[in-house]
């Protein structure tokens, strides 16, 4: 039995982004380098308004690395043909598709974004029909047309480099390294599931089932946002669990370090970003290009 504490930081507020300091007396490049920098600073501080501290047993940890380009194509190809292909228990499927409209969500929401580079008007003209899943929470997957490039069977080459751009966008890249995670979690859990299921003589119920299988859930989770509040969750099967008082230690632990981690992520950014602004608003006033300005 492994206990694994995941933390990590939460988007919960939007931010605006960060003004460009001056590029008065700067080279052109410096210039965008700089610029370049802010707004990828601007990103990630979309990201680190709130801390989220997860704890769940584990039967094993795996290295396996985050792959983009694989998370979204495995994602992408959840449907109920392919949870009766891959044998997906019962319990789980309806979980699964939940995974797959959550990353059909987050692609449209850049459809109907008019400051992203995918802003796409006509998505909003059919919010009634094909853009349903804006409007109505509990439509189902299979009445969803996908508007998702598909990187399972493409049509052409060109639906490759346009899955590729918006495995680019920073924002959809966040929602799908949190989607494989949760993906990840529901893939160990089927197995341990499977495995239980086969070792036992006859039939058995599910929810019996799912009692017995105790790894790859989450047990705890803390939120903490920035303006102060915090969220504890518990699952109700810590409560009976073995080793409840030890997962539950290893997980203050684990928040406790990461808040530190994140209190000292926040200043530093901050302070990053003062310095930046201290030093573009001095070039500014400098008397050399006070007369440029006057010129």
């Amino acid at each position: 039995m492994t206990a694994l504490t995941n933390t990590r930081n939460r988007n919960r507020k939007e931010l605006s982004d960060l003004s460009a300091p001056s590029s008065r007396s700067v080279p052109p490049s410096l210039g965008r380098t700089l610029n370049e920098f802010l707004q990828s600073l601007g990103e990630v501080l979309v990201d680190i308004t709130a801390l989220e501290v997860n704890t769940m047993v584990v039967a094993q940890i795996t290295g396996d690395k985050f792959i983009a380009w694989e998370a979204y194509r495995d994602i992408y190809a959840i449907s109920e043909d392919y949870l009766e292909q891959q044998e997906i228990h019962e319990s789980l499927c309806d979980r699964y598709l939940e995974l797959r409209k959550n990353l059909e969500l987050e692609y449209t929401l850049l459809l109907t974004n008019p400051t992203s580079e995918f802003y796409d008007p006509s998505v909003l003209d059919s919010a009634r029909g094909n853009g349903q899943i804006l409007t109505d929470p509990t439509v189902e997957m299979h009445d969803i047309q996908t508007r998702l490039p598909d990187p399972v069977q493409p049509t052409s080459p060109e639906d490759i480099l346009k899955a590729q751009k918006v495995l680019a966008d920073s924002h959809f890249l966040r929602s799908l390294r949190k989607i494989s995670e949760l993906k990840a979690a529901l893939d160990n859990r089927n197995k341990a599931l499977l495995k239980k299921q086969a070792e036992q003589e006859g039939y058995i119920k599910s929810e019996v089932l799912q009692k017995a299988v105790t790894t790859d859930m989450i047990y705890a989770q803390t939120v903490i946002q920035l303006d102060g509040d915090i969220i504890n969750r518990y699952s109700q099967e810590i409560f009976d669990h073995p080793h409840r008082d030890t997962i539950l230690l290893i997980h203050k632990e684990g928040v406790l370090a990461g808040e530190r981690q994140w209190r000292g992520l926040l200043e530093f950014i901050i302070n990053l970003v003062q310095g930046s602004l201290q030093r573009a608003s001095s070039r500014e006033f400098l008397p050399w290009n006070s007369s440029k300005q006057k010129g």
